[in-house]
């Protein structure tokens, strides 16, 4: 990791600390041997670290649009990486799911839109305004009206599902979005940050209380364990590399998937 000219660590060395616990997390859930329950457990704050990372990745791009291509690509590789895996090396017990370029995609045009909506509204352009929100709706809508599809047509629905990433079936849904947003709409307000992510872990830690098993199953609650990272973030962004993120998140799930096949062959 390279030295910061400032004290605390860089976007580069929080993305690293993600990818970190989250190969821990991600060996956890798709090698077919035991693993620690601990694995899971230093899973849970990547989401909340990638969310963050994606809130300032979204701030400074010069080319906002063609970020939220390259999350909707990521998206569409994973879907159809985890159908044809699937498929072809089909392992009993160990499901491919994972696919966060959708929530990122998503709570980055939730960025995209709320600045939309803002100059509209600061320009007065009521018109614009009102396509926004008739194009949030009809998202929200289709989110309920793709498991309709399915239920008809299994084929045509598991295609629209793996091409259009819509807001409440992405991994992680309207909470992981929204989180995202509120970062993005405090940047800059470390303690704001702070109290958002103590807000949505004690969201997690009553819904786990009331399931119970808070330690060995129900423990989404210990994405609070962000708040380190997160704090230390100095808002520097460090490093880019964006290729090696986005390469790594598909890479190392299928080649844990692929070693697991042979390991239950």
């Amino acid at each position: 990791m390279e030295i910061s000219l400032k004290k605390g660590i860089t976007s580069f060395q929080l993305k690293i600390i993600g990818i970190v616990l989250m190969t821990f997390d991600h060996i956890g859930a798709f090698l077919a041997i035991p693993t620690p329950i601990w694995f899971g457990w230093l899973g849970r704050p990547v989401a909340t670290i990638f969310l963050f990372t994606s809130a300032e990745g979204y701030y400074y791009t010069r080319n906002k649009k063609k970020y939220l291509l390259r999350l909707l690509i990521g998206f569409w590789t994973m879907n159809l990486l985890n159908t044809i895996f699937s498929k072809f090396l089909p392992i009993e017990g160990i499901e491919l799911y994972a696919n966060i370029f959708g929530a990122i995609f998503w709570s980055v045009l939730s960025m995209y839109l709320y600045d939309l909506l803002k100059y509209n509204f600061r320009n007065k352009k009521y018109f614009s305004i009102f396509l926004i929100i008739l194009f949030i709706i009809s998202s929200l809508t289709l989110s309920f009206i793709i498991p309709s599809v399915m239920s008809a047509n299994l084929t045509l629905g598991t295609l629209l599902f793996n091409i259009v990433p819509t807001p409440l079936f992405v991994e992680g849904g309207i909470l992981y979005i929204l989180m995202a947003l509120l970062f993005y709409t405090f940047k800059d307000k470390k303690k704001m940050q702070i109290f958002i992510i103590l807000i949505f872990s004690m969201y997690y830690l009553i819904s786990s209380i009331s399931l119970g098993n808070i330690l060995s199953l129900n423990y989404q609650w210990m994405a609070i364990f962000a708040i380190l990272p997160i704090y230390l973030y100095n808002g520097q962004k460090g490093k880019s590399m964006k290729s090696f993120f986005y390469g790594y998140y598909i890479l190392h799930i299928f080649a844990i998937y692929v070693v697991s096949y042979f390991i239950m062959k």
